[in-house]
């Protein structure tokens, strides 16, 4: 399965910003982290429109995942207006049995909030508009609302959000989780000493820190369980070397 995952808006476009937030950063770090999650499934290629802070039309988003023949298009992004919660946009008259199920998922991490489902609706959007497949567009709460943006701007509610999604798409497309197989290189890494593993924790987690506030663009590490395997002596040789990989591609600019 492939599927195109676009964080709204970039670059000169900040899209909805208050209190010091701004949509286009929260859009790209929830796309990253449910990218992330996704990839980890058995048989799925996960794109992106972008990955970085760059600006990129309406329709070049709806081009390249046209041109890259995906089965699915989901775009993230955050309200604003004074509503609160969470709702979801399908092109009118499109019938997309797939976003109802994701739409399921991420409005019962709202609830767990106590933030409404606003519902499905149906607008006439590019993204939507544009694409030849089923297609999604995700508001993610309202940027200007104390409760919405609480849950926002803070690591632990980026995440929460980002593996509803990911369950949600998993449960759509019926994807399985990979088998992790018997072997040395999915042994934990042999390192003698606390003081080892503490190390390579402090650094997963300085490296997750620094992504997700912006620190360091584009970011690494938006997974917080890197660190936190390393902290508890569970990370392998197999995960360690996998890691490597993608900090490295994504300080190249790579879409991994």
């Amino acid at each position: 399965m492939k599927i195109m995952i676009d964080a709204g808006h970039g670059g000169h476009d900040p899209g909805a910003a208050s209190g010091g937030l701004r949509e286009k950063d929260i859009n790209l770090r929830l796309a990253l982290r449910i990218g992330e999650l996704l990839a980890a499934y058995s048989a799925v290629d996960v794109l992106y429109t972008r990955t970085t802070d760059v600006f990129v039309e309406l329709s070049a988003r709806a081009r390249r995942a046209n041109e890259a023949g995906v089965d699915y298009f989901l775009s993230v992004h955050i309200n604003a207006g004074g509503g609160t919660g969470f709702e979801s946009f399908t092109y009118p008259g499109n019938t997309d049995a797939y976003g109802g199920v994701i739409h399921r998922h991420i409005a019962a991490a709202f609830a767990a909030h106590r933030l409404p489902d606003r519902g499905r609706k149906q607008a006439n959007l590019a993204v939507l508009r544009e694409t030849r497949m089923p297609a999604i567009l995700l508001e993610f709460g309202f940027i200007d609302r104390p409760a919405d943006a609480a849950l926002l701007a803070s690591p632990d509610g980026i995440e929460q959000l980002a593996r509803a999604t990911a369950a949600g798409v998993a449960e759509a497309f019926g994807l399985t989780a990979p088998t992790e197989e018997e072997g040395e290189d999915n042994m934990p890494l042999k390192l003698e000493h606390d003081w080892q593993w503490k190390m390579l924790g402090d650094a997963l987690d300085g490296l997750y820190r620094k992504s997700v506030s912006g620190e360091i663009s584009p970011p690494v590490i938006t997974d917080y369980t890197w660190a936190e395997k390393a902290y508890k002596r569970e990370l392998s040789a197999a995960e360690l070397a996998w890691l490597c990989t993608i900090i490295l591609a994504r300080q190249n600019g790579v879409t991994v």
